[in-house]
């Protein structure tokens, strides 16, 4: 009997060693949403057309950095609101210096760096609404343009309807979803609202050059609901025709940021492959 039951200790604890050798997403946050007590517009589905994230990778070390920054600036003159851009500080050049100040390293940033295996490419790299694109994820800047064509060559999913509302005595930012689903689609699906801020001056190294007062641009800045936000329904089901409100608030006081030029960027994604399906951008005011 003594020996029996060794047996079945190890048979159980094998089984729940196994159980925890890894953790499965959908790495989801606390739901934190409040109620949404705005009237949106009527939604003209025919106007709707598939927005593409890019999502930058960058540092204010990385000499090689503002030649991505460029390549963007050139891709958004192109494309204009079709494309949503976030640049994300990461890895040993977004590390602040004397020389260097700034810390614009954010949580968010740094699970996304590891996630889509950014540190394979470096910096400067881009990721393009967080597909793969000749089997990678992360890709130098020659090829983000093939990237973004190929994205919207796909078909509308849904809508993204997104009001922002300021409260300058609290210093408080709500915003506020509606997403309207206008296909079928068979996946759960999760929204992150995420924050950034335009036109921030500080120094960059570029090429040899320290450029003091240089202007940064789309900086991420924080989230709303987590790297990868919540649930767009209660379980992540979504069907045609379907409206989906969510909301949250986020407290800005002593952040250090520029209200005027922070804006809102919601991004909806597939809840497993994290493909961004639509993404919305509005600025704060």
């Amino acid at each position: 009997m003594k020996k029996l039951n060794h047996i079945i200790i190890l048979i159980v604890a094998t089984v729940l060693m196994a159980s925890c050798d890894k953790i499965e997403g959908p790495f989801l946050v606390a739901d934190q949403s409040v109620v949404t007590d705005v009237e949106f517009p009527e939604l003209d589905a025919s106007s709707v057309y598939r927005k593409v994230l890019i999502e930058e990778y960058t540092g204010q070390r990385c000499n090689n950095c503002p030649d991505g920054h460029r390549e963007l600036e050139a891709l958004h003159e192109h494309y204009g609101d079709t494309l949503v851009a976030i640049g994300l500080h990461v890895g040993t050049f977004a590390i602040p210096t004397p020389t260097f100040p700034n810390d614009f390293r954010t949580e968010e940033g740094t699970a996304l760096y590891g996630d889509f295996n950014v540190a394979s490419v470096g910096t400067p790299s881009g990721v393009v609404n967080r597909t793969q694109f000749n089997n990678n994820y992360a890709l130098s800047i020659s090829s983000w343009q093939q990237a973004i064509a190929q994205e919207r060559q796909k078909d509308v999913v849904a809508a993204v309807q997104l009001i922002n509302v300021f409260d300058a005595a609290t210093q408080t930012i709500t915003a506020h979803t509606k997403t309207t689903f206008l296909t079928d689609y068979a996946g759960n699906v999760q929204l992150a609202l995420y924050v950034i801020e335009d036109n921030i001056i500080g120094p960059q190294k570029d090429g040899e050059d320290e450029i003091p007062d240089y202007v940064h641009k789309h900086v991420l800045r924080g989230s709303f609901n987590g790297t990868y936000g919540t649930f767009i329904s209660e379980d992540g089901s979504v069907e045609n025709g379907g409206e989906y409100l969510k909301s949250y608030s986020l407290d800005c006081k002593e952040r250090g940021w520029d209200l005027a030029n922070c804006s809102v960027i919601a991004i909806l994604m597939d809840a497993t492959s994290k493909e961004v399906l639509q993404v919305e951008q509005t600025k704060f005011f």
